[in-house]
């Protein structure tokens, strides 16, 4: 009888899971099999393609995209650049009053140049739900708006999950930093700031701007104020910035890695606070956007202590690296660069500078409290000659470029002098009343051009007496990528002139004047189609 039970049994078991078999259909294999979808069409995540794009794929078919940033400091692995940011005329100094901050960037650029990768558009919804859930949907209208009602915690945790995913499934598509990829995080506010602005697209008054330059008018670049929707728009509607970055100001608030700390009179107050929100979002005033904006949203709702999500803070994504590198290689670049940077720094003070008496006397102590004490001593010498040093070289990159453009008048007033003195000679003016009249105003630019040529070497003087003038080479480079990247493509012609210059007067062979115009006049001719080269 047990035995037919047993059997009896079984078989009611082999018919319910026919039963459940069949009300169910049939189970999938894996659940990898939903995870493979088409890709997407690149208007749900590119809608304005442009040269110099990174592509990268995310999982459920779909795709992020992230432009360049260049950081021209033309120098060593250790080698950063001075940037002021922030607003200097504000009814708020406390939130977003000028500061110094220095920038530097992991990856290298085909000219050199180092470079960091922001997000050309905030992540969207859809772009967030392929990153963060565990199944796919296809593209929608409505998820191609910023992902907002998220927490500071959520983002970098998406931002994670990218990472992991991509090391996985595309670790050849990410920028290396020696032999090491990249990953992905939110942006620094220096790196957001400085791509808010345009970067190295602008020259110095254009970047300190209350935004970058609008010739259209504010309305179209930002989706913000009484003009705005008075909610989230889809990406890529409006105009970019000049490094081709949608969407910076309005929108959406965009989230960075850092804590807010208020600003202390041009430098960062030293306690640490909430989650900092930069650009503003749809529904901040018109007059209330610029590139300075700074807000701290609470990390915590005050109330249940939940993590704060707003439904006008979304974020951008940067690609980054490590700064030490695990690379070997890179590593030892960056400990000869310190190295060097020390013996430098030490050049520039005599030899009875502090630093060596601070040593003598460290040297005949024996009380150890004593040598700590010392060493800190040095070490804040050190700080503030480096910091000394530092202004110094970007003094000379001003002077360089002041330069450049001195001998470019110079250049352009000949030729303008030139013309006129072959018209008044021409045959059309030869020996009639206005050929005076002409001749008069090509000795005016004659004059012009005396003058232009005496301020030109007063400049050139004046570099070749700075304290860093030994790193003339090293300025030029950074000056011409940054004339470059300006499209000032008739400028760079004449750094050549000014650094030859430059190393002749160091040498003690000044050229006269004559020999310094006749330089100047020797460079060709410089169009736009120059930036090519």
């Amino acid at each position: 009888m047990s035995q037919n039970h047993g059997r009896l049994v079984l078989l009611r078991l082999r018919l319910l899971l026919c039963l459940v078999a069949a009300a169910l259909g049939p189970i999938p294999a894996t659940v990898s099999a939903q995870q493979t979808p088409a890709p997407w069409d690149s208007k749900w995540y590119d809608p304005h393609p442009a040269d110099g794009d990174l592509t990268l794929p995310l999982p459920c078919g779909g795709h992020i995209v992230f432009r360049p940033v260049d950081v021209l400091t033309g120098g060593d692995a250790l080698s950063d650049r001075p940037i002021t940011l922030g607003e200097p005329q504000t009814n708020f100094g406390y939130v977003d009053y000028i500061r110094n901050v220095y920038l530097a960037a992991p990856f290298v650029g085909p000219d050199g140049a180092q470079r960091f990768w922001i997000g050309k558009y905030d992540v969207t919804r859809d772009q967030y739900d392929a990153i963060t859930k565990t199944t796919c949907a296809e593209p929608t209208p409505g998820g191609r708006v910023p992902q907002t009602n998220i927490s500071w915690l959520d983002a970098t945790t998406a931002a994670a999950r990218l990472t992991e995913w991509l090391f996985s499934n595309a670790r050849d598509k990410l920028p290396v930093r020696g032999k090491v990829p990249g990953f992905v995080r939110l942006p620094t506010e220096t790196e957001w700031e400085y791509a808010a602005r345009g970067g190295a697209k602008l020259n110095q008054e254009a970047f300190l701007a209350r935004t970058w330059p609008m010739p259209e008018g504010i309305e179209a670049y930002v989706n913000a104020g009484t003009q705005g929707s008075n909610r989230l728009a889809q990406i890529g509607q409006k105009r970019p910035n000049p490094l081709g970055l949608y969407d910076m100001l309005g929108n959406a608030d965009q989230m960075t890695i850092e804590p807010f700390r208020l600003n202390h009179t041009g430098r960062d107050y030293g306690m640490a606070g909430g989650v900092v929100a930069r650009g503003g979002n749809y529904a901040t005033p018109l007059d209330s956007l610029y590139t300075a904006k700074r807000t701290e949203i609470l990390p915590y709702n005050p109330t249940t202590g939940a993590p704060n999500r707003l439904a006008t803070m979304g974020f951008r994504l940067v690609i980054s690296a490590s700064s030490a590198g695990i690379d070997p290689t890179e590593t030892s670049k960056i400990g000869d660069a310190f190295a060097k940077g020390l013996r430098d720094r030490s050049s520039l003070e005599q030899t009875d500078d502090p630093q060596t008496l601070i040593k003598q006397i460290r040297e005949l102590a024996n009380d150890e409290t004593v040598q700590r004490g010392l060493d800190r001593i040095a070490a804040k010498l050190a700080s503030d000659t480096s910091a000394r040093t530092d202004q110094a070289f970007w003094a000379l990159g001003a002077q360089v470029e002041a330069a450049a453009v001195m001998a470019r008048f110079v250049w352009s007033l000949d030729r303008v002098a030139k013309t006129q003195e072959d018209l008044a000679n021409s045959i059309l003016f030869a020996g009639k009343p206005q050929q005076q009249e002409i001749l008069q105003k090509a000795a005016a630019r004659r004059n012009e051009e005396a003058a232009a040529l005496d301020g030109y070497f007063r400049l050139v003087r004046q570099m070749s007496q700075s304290p860093v003038a030994g790193q003339i080479d090293r300025q030029i480079a950074v000056v011409r990528g940054e004339m470059l990247a300006r499209g000032q493509c008739e400028l760079p012609g004449f750094l050549p002139a000014v650094q030859a210059h430059s190393k002749l007067i160091v040498s003690g062979q000044a050229p006269s004047p004559d020999k310094a115009r006749t330089d100047i006049l020797a460079v060709p001719e410089r169009t736009r189609a120059g930036c090519a080269n």
